[in-house]
């Protein structure tokens, strides 16, 4: 068979995978039968599978076994509440789509899709992919690819570093109007804490993007009572990795200090991984670039292009510790909001199947030219040389 005709093959199976996982919609953390659509369907394709891949339920890592170049393949599969409106049915799709291709091309290409729960930060293996970077999942791979649906065609990516806090106070309840002075209020410990955070953003310069999201999850239970509990959530964003660590140690110090000036305690937890900002590799890029072009799609190259990361992802992290190429494929219209109710609709694989085919053959094109064109040096290279973070 030829390239195409094995696509011919592959494609119908790999549309009626991401339909499955369109049809679950399952919820970070929670994506048993997302993830076990993919592992059977990788397992009919002669790939070994790894289940509950570094104690997590839903993550997997799936290998063909064969020697030479070692390419890694991000798979995402979780849903957020309204559905795929973030479009991981097509991304995990793409993944084993990708992985069958070029195992049935050639022989000399070691394969590994990865399973990772919970991109979108929901549930106990929130960011899976911050976990699977930091505990050495990627360091035997020579580069990894990962591809989102968007509203063009694109190389590249760019991402916010991404943290989030939650501050809980305790205090003391009494009687809000017979005796104040022998309760101690939570709620006023949390609020002031939330001013201090909220002033903080004059401090930020410019240059560092610092985008800060504030709520109250818990805040008393009646009016008349002195608010015992009070629990704030702190999401920070920001271009620099090196920055929001800075930004984060004042926060955790703002809150004990204000906790301790009301007297009351303050337990603080790190509810999300650190997901950091994003490491292009061009020369990935450029070939990912180059193979849409011949497949007649011009592609905006991201990474490079001027503006500000608007959002943030845990595949970022793993661009810090492997060559890391990313691909951007249409679906909807120009301008589409992603996590809306239309994003959800044209996630339905019926209607993003063109795209996605495109999205496979780039990709299975590129690496093959890696392989053939030797690649790597200058691939590496690049990663070695570049700069961890850029403020």
């Amino acid at each position: 068979m030829n390239f195409n005709e094995i696509m011919d093959d592959l494609f119908p199976g790999i549309l009626e995978i991401s339909k499955k996982i369109y049809s679950f919609a399952e919820t970070g953390s929670s994506e048993y039968e997302s993830s076990t659509v993919l592992k059977k369907y990788l397992e009919s394709q002669n790939f070994n599978v790894e289940t509950k891949y570094m104690d997590m339920e839903t993550a997997f890592r799936s290998e063909n076994g064969k020697k030479g170049l070692r390419i890694g393949l991000l798979a995402e599969y979780d849903a957020l509440p309204n559905g795929h409106s973030c479009g991981h049915n097509l991304i995990s799709a793409w993944a084993v789509g990708t992985a069958a291709a070029i195992n049935r091309i050639d022989n000399d290409i070691c394969v590994t899709v990865f399973g990772t729960p919970s991109e979108e930060g929901i549930g106990p293996y929130a960011g899976s992919k911050c976990v699977m970077a930091g505990r050495g999942a990627f360091k035997d791979l020579d580069l990894v690819i990962g591809v989102h649906p968007d509203d063009k065609w694109g190389v590249g990516s760019k991402a916010l570093a991404d943290l989030t806090l939650e501050l809980r106070f305790l205090g003391k309840s009494a009687h809000g109007a017979d005796s104040p002075d022998k309760g101690i209020n939570a709620l006023d410990a949390a609020v002031a804490t939330y001013n201090v955070i909220n002033s903080l953003r004059g401090w930020a310069k410019l240059d560092k993007h610092l985008v800060v999201g504030m709520i109250f999850t818990e805040s008393g239970k009646a009016t008349n009572v002195v608010p015992e509990r009070a629990t704030l959530q702190v999401e920070m964003r920001s271009t620099s990795t090196r920055f929001l660590s800075i930004f984060e140690k004042k926060v955790r110090d703002a809150a004990l200090g204000i906790g301790e000036a009301y007297g009351a305690s303050v337990d603080i937890e790190q509810v999300t991984p650190l997901y950091k900002t994003y490491i292009n590799n061009n020369s990935i890029n450029h070939i990912l670039q180059e193979n849409l072009l011949k497949l007649g799609i011009s592609a905006l190259d991201e990474g490079i292009a001027g503006g500000f990361a608007s959002g943030s992802t845990d595949e970022a992290n793993v661009s810090w510790k492997v060559p890391t190429g990313h691909l951007d494929f249409p679906i909807g219209y120009p301008g589409i909001a992603g996590h809306s109710d239309e994003f959800r609709e044209a996630a339905d694989p019926n209607k993003a199947a063109k795209s996605l085919r495109i999205a496979i053959e780039a990709t299975v094109l590129s690496v093959l030219q890696i392989k053939e064109e030797n690649r790597m040096g200058e691939i590496k290279k690049e990663f070695k040389e570049g700069d961890k973070d850029e403020f």
